[in-house]
């Protein structure tokens, strides 16, 4: 591939994406491509879907009909812990209850890994989102920012 090709390669295309919640039809036929290296932010009034799209980008919604297509791979059928793709939640995935690391922990924890390699991935995570040190803080004691994070 040249670099002029590299440069205008679509990183996610979206083809009649279509959802419906019951009888209301929430997003309604979306195409869309965003190259890679591009700049892309997603606007619009409360309740026109914007969320509900990201869900379905992330693997966290299924749509009705159409195809999503990240790094020229169909994701249609795609676990959403398959996809080369993170969300950040509107509100706060924290259980109050447990401390950072042990938040950070909890999707690794089904994986029934053991306790040294846990912590050290758990470690690695925290200094990639600069909270290395982190890991026994209280989650209730975090900032906004540091929440979002986690």
């Amino acid at each position: 591939m040249t670099p002029e090709q590299n440069d205008t390669e679509q990183m996610v295309e979206l083809r009649g994406i279509r959802k419906s919640f019951g009888d209301l039809e929430v997003v309604k036929g979306i195409d869309l491509n965003i190259a890679k290296g591009e700049f892309f932010s997603l606007l619009g009034p409360s309740g026109c879907g914007k969320t509900t799209l990201l869900r379905m980008i992330a693997g966290l919604e299924v749509p009705n009909e159409g195809n999503i297509m990240i790094n020229q791979q169909s994701m249609n059928g795609v676990d959403a812990n398959k996809r080369p793709t993170n969300m950040v939640f509107q509100s706060y995935a924290i259980f109050p209850h447990l401390n950072v690391g042990e938040n950070v922990a909890y999707g690794l924890i089904k994986q029934r890994l053991p306790k040294a390699e846990l912590r050290q991935r758990v470690d690695a995570m925290l200094k990639m989102v600069d909270l290395d040190g982190y890991y026994d803080r209280p989650s209730y004691a975090l900032s906004g920012g540091q929440r979002q994070r986690v």
